[in-house]
């Protein structure tokens, strides 16, 4: 409350705010944790995986139980953001974020930060902030570099939210920015680049400044430039986004919101996820007792599968000894799967080609 233009008023606003965070791994985790313990009343958490051994050289709310027993990071979030600060509601979703949820997330939040991994997902979270007029904090690091900015949608200009702007000071969205996503194998990837735990950090801490900024200080001070670094060089430096905004953009300028016009379908049925040596396949509905039971019959044929609640979300783990590595880095194959309100996901770990996934889940589940 000492800072500049904080004060008792500033940490009041950081009470009332709600915060969207997607991605709860080596960005989400780290801003989670500086956003709870700033204070902020309401953290919403979406990440659709589960905490794995390689995720602790970075993902700093884990710990080896959490990897050990496969725990889904949302509710490990919640679980650890509960005993950091026990003022700050968590709501945590075990979740693949697509066309058909997204808006319900976005709902009713001051802001949303962005700590994904994929730019597919991330277009997603831009069509939201831009609809609603509300902020996103983007963030991205790989390797030893990283990069963040608070985008303001022109939107949201002269509106009531908590974080208000008038039309100067609105930024590009990120469609103004980067129309289209990258091409496959354009850019570097956790997965093919590795990161350090610092870069992300760095990044998140940028990320979470950012959001805590704009809630207790408002749009005004906070300036609108991308910062990126190289802690490789240790060269940091900002661009200004002034006059980068795109008149003619489809999302901000001529309100259209493709993704979220997209039928309630996930973006793809499978994702192969960054540094995980994994493909995650989803699978519909949510299994009742009778589907988990059945699961949990099925998977035990092949080894020990193993069922575990975690908070909302039952999970079911198991070791397919019988599926041969065919030359892949990861052997055997895991298999767990995710089940809770929003849907059930199966995560195969040990390859990251989608269609031998696709053909494990079908082969030892039936779907």
């Amino acid at each position: 409350m000492q800072l500049p233009r904080f004060g008792a008023e500033g940490q009041s606003r950081l009470g009332q705010a709600r915060v969207l965070v997607v991605g709860c791994g080596a960005l989400g985790t780290v801003a989670c944790e500086q956003l709870a313990r700033a204070g902020v009343g309401t953290l919403v958490v979406v990440d659709r995986d589960v905490v794995e051994w390689s995720n602790l050289q970075r993902q700093t709310l884990f710990t080896e139980s959490d990897a050990r027993r496969g725990v889904p990071k949302a509710e490990a979030a919640k679980a650890r953001l509960a005993q950091i600060h026990a003022g700050t509601v968590v709501r945590a979703f075990v979740d693949d974020l697509h066309g058909g949820n997204a808006r319900r997330y976005a709902a009713e939040v001051d802001l949303i930060v962005d700590c994904l991994d994929n730019f597919e997902s991330r277009y997603l979270l831009n069509d939201c902030a831009v609809e609603r007029g509300i902020p996103l904090v983007y963030g991205g690091a790989v390797a030893l570099r990283g990069m963040a900015a608070a985008l303001l949608p022109v939107t949201g200009a002269g509106g009531s939210g908590l974080v208000k702007w008038d039309r100067a000071r609105a930024t590009p969205c990120l469609r103004c920015l980067s129309p289209d996503a990258p091409a496959p194998g354009e850019v570097e990837t956790c997965e093919t680049a590795g990161i350090l735990a610092a870069a992300a950090s760095v990044t998140a801490s940028i990320e979470a400044a950012l959001a805590v900024r704009l809630i207790a200080e408002g749009a005004a001070h906070v300036p609108a430039s991308l910062v990126r670094f190289d802690l490789g060089s240790m060269e940091f430096a900002s661009a200004s986004l002034a006059g980068a905004r795109d008149d003619g953009c489809a999302c901000c300028a001529e309100r259209r919101f493709d993704l979220l016009a997209d039928g309630g379908a996930p973006l793809q049925r499978w994702r192969v996820l960054c540094g995980r040596g994994a493909v995650e396949v989803a699978l519909g509905a949510p299994l009742d007792a009778h589907g988990l039971a059945q699961a949990v019959a099925k998977l035990s044929a092949t080894g020990v599968a193993r069922h575990e609640r975690h908070g909302a979300t039952d999970v079911v783990t198991a070791e397919i000894k019988a599926e041969p590595a065919h030359g892949e880095a990861r052997a055997p194959i895991e298999l767990a799967l995710l089940s809770s309100a929003a849907g059930t996901l199966a995560i195969v770990s040990g390859t990251t080609d989608p269609e031998r996934a696709r053909s494990i889940v079908a082969r030892y589940l039936g779907v």
